[in-house]
């Protein structure tokens, strides 16, 4: 069930929105932030994860989901955090970039891996666009 509140639409090429059009306002931390002590914010960089995600996206991460096979997430592999996608496939785990020139990465019993969680949120800081 979606419990979110109906933000307002915005057109792109549509002129003249008034307040009229602004049906209520909506919180990002509501919105977003559903278990406050289990959510982390990580800066992206690299592009490995490109278009999806771009060097200075804020991620945010709820530590309180599972990552289900198919979601962005961060991991945790040999000493450094990573974004990818996270794939289970025949027993094994599989890190997947969103950019085609990034090879997976297949986890093994050697690697210190651990998945730290979903990225639940991407914010861009769009001042400079």
């Amino acid at each position: 069930m979606n419990t979110h509140k109906k933000l307002p639409v915005a057109n792109c090429g549509l002129f003249g929105i008034s307040e009229d059009h602004i049906e209520n306002y909506q919180s990002l931390d509501e919105r977003f932030v559903q278990n406050r002590s289990a959510t982390f914010f990580f800066e992206a960089q690299g592009d490995s994860m490109e278009p999806l995600i771009i060097p200075g996206d804020v991620l945010v991460i709820d530590r309180s989901l599972e990552v289900k096979s198919g979601r962005v997430a961060i991991v945790y592999l040999d000493g450094e955090f990573l974004c990818k996608r996270l794939i289970k496939q025949d027993g094994r785990v599989i890190l997947r970039s969103h950019n085609p020139l990034h090879r997976d990465i297949t986890i093994t019993d050697e690697m210190d891996f651990l998945v730290w969680g979903p990225i639940v949120a991407v914010a861009r800081d769009m001042k400079e666009l």
